[in-house]
């Protein structure tokens, strides 16, 4: 399996990031944020970069080749490399800006509530489409009990 450094692909401009990557960049980067964590890897003096993050060229898969051992400054890391990350793809998530921001400005305790809080918002935008379909099938019934 091929990867490419994040900075690469962001390198290609505007809308350079697929809604595919941005969903590996939340709750799988995340998920490989708590397994460096957890395996004691990296330094004080690491950071989480986006040339330190790889997609795999199917866009399924990411790698963290460096980060700090500091879950802190990961998560705050994450937060700046999430914002940047928004901007260059076609998908601007008001919700997800949000906690972009809250990584970045350190008000996001530990990784476990990052990852919690990218599951509830991927899990409200399914509920928001069901309701919707749900809504869009009762007004075609009605519609349909009228005219018949």
């Amino acid at each position: 399996m091929e990867f490419t450094t994040l900075s690469t692909i962001m390198s290609r401009g505007e809308n350079s990031i697929s809604s595919r990557d941005l969903y590996v960049l939340q709750q799988p980067l995340v998920e490989q944020l708590i397994e460096w964590r957890d395996n004691d890897n990296g330094d004080n003096n690491s950071t989480l970069t986006v040339d330190s993050i790889l997609l795999s060229n199917d866009g399924k898969h990411v790698k963290i080749t460096n980060a700090s051992s500091d879950e802190v400054a990961n998560i705050v890391s994450y937060g700046y490399i999430l914002l940047s990350i928004i901007d260059h793809s076609t998908l601007h998530d008001k919700r997800l800006i949000n906690i972009a921001q809250q990584c970045a400005d350190g008000d996001v305790g530990n990784l476990e509530t990052l990852h919690l809080m990218l599951e509830r918002m991927v899990s409200s935008t399914i509920y928001k489409l069901l309701l919707a379909i749900i809504i869009i099938g009762l007004t075609i019934l009605a519609i349909f009990q009228i005219f018949h």
